[in-house]
């Protein structure tokens, strides 16, 4: 049955590979995005296009009328740099969802898919771009709309940063490399997305179909490069301290690179959900940019 689906975030990584399958689901997208030239020409998948900042709950007003369910994506960026308008984890992960959620449940919305971590109410609880998504799972599961919280152990793209530092010649891992993990495709995730509009489950994990430790990922960017590796490994504890100055400056920025520090340190290995490869994404990758 035909359905709408109000895709938040939908200018992400994520977002457009679940607008790109809606259509042949028998679904009609519904795109919201803060900024409608980050769609690029994902814009033809969308039935509509909503402009909004979801951390202001006045821009949502009518966002979801005539919507099914909600799928968000929504959350700040994981790219390394400056925080340009100083806002926190909660104020993107936890409060913009919440403002789109008190929308979703004004509107009458069936069912609210969120995607948070795999791990994040585990390992990584403390970690504050991880509780910032735990905070908002729990407004969800005691809103009493019908929801599902699906559960990545890691999407191929942050993968990226490590591939640009071996092209530099060197790749520096936080710990001693051997933490485990499965990272997922973002087309696993976006299929696992869809799914979850008509299954029961509440709590979806999505991880891999193979799992690596750090250094061995550090290792194929290398690989597909056709260079020879250069990894160096810092203690965990050290690389907190160095990063502790930044604290004092850009508090978004420190708590993300302690959130990349926690889970160099840690297993997070998902079950095997998905069929894409991340040494083929990062061949590509380093055929393509």
């Amino acid at each position: 049955m035909s359905k709408n689906i109000l895709v938040a975030g939908a200018s992400g990584a994520l977002g457009k590979e679940i607008l790109e399958e809606l259509k042949p689901r028998g679904h009609a997208a519904f795109a919201l995005v803060r900024n409608v030239e980050k769609l690029g020409g994902h814009y033809s998948f969308a039935e509509k296009v909503h402009i909004a900042d979801a951390r202001n709950a006045e821009s949502l007003k009518g966002v979801c009328d005539e919507t099914d369910a909600v799928i968000s994506t929504v959350g700040a960026s994981l790219q390394l740099g400056l925080t340009k308008d100083k806002s926190s984890f909660f104020d993107t992960d936890h409060k913009a969802n919440k403002n789109l959620l008190d929308e979703a449940l004004r509107a009458g919305v069936k069912k609210f898919v969120y995607v948070s971590m795999f791990s994040g109410n585990d390992k990584l609880k403390g970690v504050v771009y991880a509780d910032a998504h735990e905070a908002f799972v729990n407004d969800l599961k005691q809103s009493g709309i019908d929801y599902a919280v699906v559960r990545p152990s890691g999407f191929f793209y942050l993968f990226e940063e490590i591939l640009k530092q071996a092209k530099r010649g060197r790749v520096i891992l936080a710990g001693d490399g051997r933490a485990k993990t499965n990272p997922v495709h973002e087309r696993d995730v976006a299929f696992a997305c869809i799914d979850a509009l008509t299954s029961n489950e509440k709590e979806i994990d999505v991880g891999g179909p193979d799992i690596f430790t750090r250094r061995e990922i550090a290792e194929i960017c290398f690989e597909v490069l056709e260079k020879k590796p250069k990894i160096n490994t810092l203690p965990a504890g050290f690389m907190r301290a160095m990063i502790t100055p930044v604290n004092l400056f850009d508090r978004r920025l420190y708590d993300l690179l302690s959130f990349g520090i926690a889970v160099f340190t840690n297993d997070i290995v998902a079950p095997k959900t998905g069929k894409y490869h991340l040494r083929d994404y990062l061949k590509t990758l380093s055929e393509t940019s």
